[in-house]
C-alpha cells in the first residue's frame, strides 16, 4: 500500500497546478479528480477521488477544509467493471472507502484523506472500467485501463537463483559492462525504468554499541519506451562498471574522524517499473518544460457522460524485481568487491568485506 500511495502522491503533485486554472468568476462545474493505478501483482487496489472547488473565500483557506476537495462517500458510488476485450461486462465490484492518515501536509488539508479500494484479483487479459456515480447530481464519471502482463528478465540461467546472480563490474584492473538487465516487453507496457538498488550495512565506529544500520541507495536510470503495446520487444540497460563506482562515491559520505563509519557490502536488486500508455502520456505532458513557453496542454483519460474531461489519470503499472544479486569475486588480482573497498572512486567510503578486502 505504501508504494502505491507514494506513486499516487507523486502523480498528484504533478497535477496540483491544474486545480488553480479556473477563472474565479467562471460558472461552477463539478470537476472530478481521479488518481488510480492498477497492478495485477497487488492484492488491494486504491483509487483517490477528489473534486475541484470554487467559492467566495480565499482559495488557500478553502484548500485547508477537507469537504472542499472531497466528496462525501455517502454521495458517490464507485465501482470497477471487469470487461473482456469485446467490452462485455463480466464482473462488477463496489469499492469501499477508508481514511488514510499518511497524506503529506501542504496547501491542501492533511493528514487525513479518503481513499477508495477493492481487493479483487486482476486479469491481464481483461479491461477495467472505473465508474463514479454521483447520487446527488446524477453525474457519472468513468475511465478505462488495460492491465500490464507479467514478464521476466532475459538470461534465465543467470537470474535463476541468488547463487547464480554474480554481477561483474570490475575484474583484474578493468571495468566491466553488465548487460544482463534485459527483458522482453509485456503486452500493454509502454514506459520502462530500471532501478539498481545497492544494499549495505553501516556501523558507527565513533559510537561504540550503536546499532548496525541496514541501508541502501537507488540508482535510477532514464526511462525508455516501447515502440508499441504488443509483447516481445527486446529491451534492456547496459550498466557501465566505472559508472557504478562513481555513483556509489557520489551518494555516500566518506569515512572520516567526524563520520567514522565502517560499511559492509550487501546485495543488489534490479527493479523494473512499467507504466501503461495513459500513465506514460500523463507523465510526458506534465514533465517540467525546458523551453521558453511554459504553458502545457492538459491530459486526462477521465470523462463524464457529456464528454467533459476531468482531472487526473486512471491507468496501469507493474513492477518486476530480481533481488539478492551480489558483486562478483571473479578475478585473479582484483574483483568487483575489492574495487569497492579500495578502488580509485570509493576507497574513502570505509567498505570492508572480510576475506576479500583485507
Amino acid at each position: 500500500m505504501r508504494k502505491l500511495l507514494i506513486l499516487i502522491v507523486l502523480i498528484a503533485a504533478l497535477g496540483q497546478g491544474c486545480e488553480t486554472d479556473f477563472e474565479v468568476n467562471a460558472p461552477w462545474r463539478d470537476v472530478t479528480i481521479v488518481y488510480g493505478l492498477l497492478d495485477q501483482s497487488e492484492s488491494r487496489h486504491f483509487i483517490r477521488i477528489n473534486k475541484a472547488f470554487l467559492g467566495e473565500v480565499d482559495v488557500n483557506t478553502m484548500a485547508q477544509i477537507r469537504d472542499s476537495s472531497e466528496y462525501d462517500p455517502a454521495d458517490i458510488e464507485v465501482t470497477i467493471e471487469e470487461r473482456n476485450e469485446e467490452g462485455v461486462v463480466q464482473n462488477v465490484w463496489t469499492l469501499q472507502s477508508m481514511t488514510d492518515t499518511m497524506k503529506v501536509g501542504g496547501t491542501f488539508y492533511a493528514p487525513d484523506q479518503t481513499l477508495y479500494y477493492f481487493d479483487n484479483a486482476l486479469d491481464s487479459s481483461k479491461l477495467y472500467k472505473l465508474v463514479i456515480s454521483n447520487k446527488v447530481s446524477g453525474k457519472v464519471v468513468s475511465a478505462t485501463t488495460p492491465i500490464i502482463e507479467d514478464f521476466s528478465f532475459q538470461f534465465g540461467t543467470f537470474w535463476a537463483n541468488p547463487q547464480s546472480r554474480k554481477v561483474n563490474f570490475y575484474k583484474d584492473g578493468s571495468y566491466q559492462t553488465f548487460n544482463k538487465a534485459a527483458w522482453y516487453t509485456p503486452k500493454n507496457g509502454k514506459r520502462y525504468q530500471l532501478t539498481l538498488r545497492f544494499h549495505y550495512r553501516e556501523v558507527d565506529l565513533g559510537n561504540p554499541g550503536s546499532d548496525t544500520l541496514n541501508l541502501y541507495i537507488d540508482w535510477i536510470f532514464a526511462a525508455i519506451t516501447s515502440s508499441n503495446l504488443n509483447a516481445g520487444e527486446e529491451m534492456g540497460v547496459e550498466i557501465n562498471g566505472e559508472d557504478f563506482y562513481q555513483f556509489v562515491a557520489n551518494n555516500l559520505t566518506p569515512s572520516s574522524p567526524s563520520n567514522f563509519v565502517e560499511r559492509y557490502i550487501g546485495e543488489l536488486d534490479f527493479i523494473v517499473d512499467v507504466a501503461g500508455e495513459d500513465l506514460h502520456t500523463y507523465i510526458e505532458v506534465n514533465a517540467p518544460s525546458t523551453g521558453i513557453v511554459q504553458e502545457r496542454p492538459e491530459y486526462s483519460n477521465v470523462f463524464d457522460g457529456n464528454g467533459n474531461s476531468g482531472i487526473g489519470i486512471f491507468s496501469c503499472r507493474h513492477t518486476v524485481t530480481k533481488a539478492n544479486a551480489t558483486l562478483s569475486t571473479s578475478g585473479v588480482t582484483s574483483n568487483s568487491k575489492t574495487e569497492l573497498c579500495s578502488g580509485q572512486y570509493t576507497w574513502e567510503l570505509g567498505f570492508v568485506n572480510p576475506g576479500t578486502c583485507n
